[in-house]
């Protein structure tokens, strides 16, 4: 018998595997992302369902767990997609940290699972474990950061459909 393989550390969950590579949470450690699993729900949603709508109030984020989306903002004339969201992409995230009307609709173009976390989750979160919430909050800014630096140097947008 391998002693060593009694104490090793179990291999992590598929989907929290998923979600450490995406950047929001990629300063979690692995203890913090389990505890952060309890925070999770998973979704499911069928071609062509809406995940939410251009202007509805945001209350969470996605992480993308299988499947695949678009995200579109109406124009004067018609819908202007915006791009696909992908398995380890996230959506929505600026509804973390602040309530307000969602840029985009997000719409699933085939059977998808997504994680969702809704800012309730992060504020208890952040009250019972500080340095998680802080990493999360941080991890948000990181990406919004990133995302006002690609339009001020004119490259084109990345789905941000907060």
């Amino acid at each position: 018998m391998n002693l060593l393989k009694i104490f090793q550390t179990p291999p992590m969950d598929s989907q929290l595997q998923i979600v450490s590579g995406v950047p929001v949470f990629r300063e979690c450690t692995r203890t913090e992302l389990e505890a952060l699993r309890l925070h999770l729900h998973e979704r499911k949603f069928l071609a062509g369902e809406i995940v939410f709508d251009e202007g509805e109030q945001g209350e969470g984020m996605y992480v993308v767990i299988s499947g695949k989306l678009r995200a579109t903002r109406k124009g004067l004339l018609k819908k202007k997609t915006l791009g696909n969201i992908a398995v380890g992409e996230c959506f929505g995230e600026m509804a973390l940290l602040e309530a307000g009307p969602r840029v985009a609709t997000v719409v699933a173009e085939e059977a998808t699972t997504v994680l969702a976390m809704f800012r309730p989750e992060l504020v208890q979160l952040a009250e019972s474990r500080p340095r998680l919430g802080y990493k999360i909050a941080r991890g948000v800014a990181l990406v919004m950061e990133a995302r006002l630096r690609r339009i001020a140097e004119g490259q084109p947008e990345e789905v941000a459909a907060t």
